[in-house]
């Protein structure tokens, strides 16, 4: 029998699920009996999650006794090295480094009261010895993908094909892959996106991310440039209902068989989309770091671009003076940027052919 690596949260032991319900409990908010992880966002309690159900499996194949034990008696600095050497076998270094930072808070979590600075220290000694991969050469410039975008969209249905739905697929990847271009969101931002997160009229394509889209926790919005509209227009028209199959819901992203796709699919299509076009092996986290990447290199001058286009909540120390207030202005004037680099770019291109 095959043995499992992640030990699904339905096989955890009984006394585990408790410890984590327990600690998510919000509490009256007047008598600070708020839980520990009450505050935590869905996404952090799912990285939580996904390390300790890592380490379940890892204690079910190498140490099944210490399941008949308490959650945090379980974490002894002899077993976190046994799962440290094992992880360090199987993935690379910074993933170990954050595996065992969030192993850290699922014990603070589990046991507030016990001592985990042992625990700390570990996870920090990992991470300073964690060399992250240098990512650079897998950046493809967000003025090309925005081309890519548009030309997925523009051929859409002219490509041969015996199947009219890869048709309607490829126009639905390349707006996902333009609006990504024009506004680098995160990825549960575009995952969560709806035809009411749009406002579409004759000015333009406004996209609004309510708090409970975006990771700041505040409401986030952004004007598309005109040039978008028809596209926009095309797809809520056209492409969306196809995509649907009758099926009713109002996620902006149908998948092939209408219903909607998930995050982890958003992401699939644009890392094999941008991989058979440019080669490059990049996912939307490098669209982010592209977008950042080339305004500074590009536009040292609009660094101050960066907090806004990201969805971050404010500027690294040193970079205060630069940051605009309205994140919308910001991506406003970064997609114009972006528009007059290309139009640089495609002037430059065309003396060189005479």
């Amino acid at each position: 029998m095959r043995k499992l690596k992640h030990l699904p949260v339905a096989m955890w032991p009984e006394v585990d699920r408790a410890a984590f319900a327990a600690a998510y409990l919000p509490g009256d908010i007047f008598d600070d009996t708020a839980s520990p992880g009450a505050h935590l966002a869905d996404g952090t309690r799912r990285m939580i999650e996904t390390v300790y159900r890592r380490w379940l499996g890892f204690l079910l194949a190498e140490y099944p006794e210490d399941l008949t034990r308490l959650p945090a008696e379980r974490i002894t600095p002899i077993r976190v090295r046994a799962f440290t050497e094992r992880l360090q076998t199987e993935v690379r270094q910074t993933t170990v480094a954050h595996g065992i930072a969030n192993l850290h808070y699922a014990a603070r979590l589990i046991d507030p009261q016990r001592d985990w600075r042992w625990l700390k220290g570990v996870s920090v000694r990992l991470a300073v010895g964690a060399h992250p991969i240098d990512r650079f050469n897998r950046l493809v410039p967000p003025a090309r993908t925005l081309d890519f975008g548009i030309e997925l969209m523009d051929t859409a249905f002219n490509i041969p094909t015996t199947s009219h739905w890869k048709r309607y697929i490829q126009y639905r990847d390349g707006l996902i892959i333009a609006f990504m271009s024009l506004w680098p969101i995160r990825r549960r931002s575009i995952t969560a996106l709806t035809v009411k997160h749009l406002l579409v009229d004759d000015a333009g394509v406004v996209v609004r991310l309510g708090v409970r889209d975006a990771k700041a926790k505040r409401e986030e919005s952004n004007r598309l440039p005109p040039e978008i509209i028809p596209y926009v227009r095309r797809y809520l028209d056209e492409v969306r209902p196809t995509l649907l199959h009758g099926q009713v819901h109002d996620g902006l992203w149908p998948s092939r068989k209408g219903g909607r796709i998930q995050g982890g699919g958003i992401y699939n299509i644009v890392r094999k989309r941008i991989r058979a076009r440019f080669d490059k092996d990049m996912g939307l986290h490098d669209m982010r770091r592209a977008a950042a990447t080339y305004i500074a290199m590009d536009m040292p001058d609009k660094v101050g671009l960066i907090p806004g286009v990201l969805q971050q909540a404010g500027p690294e120390v040193g970079e205060q003076h630069y940051n605009l207030a309205n994140a919308m202005n910001a991506s406003v004037r970064y997609a114009d940027t972006m528009a007059s680099l290309k139009d640089r770019l495609r002037a430059k291109s065309r003396r060189s052919e005479r």
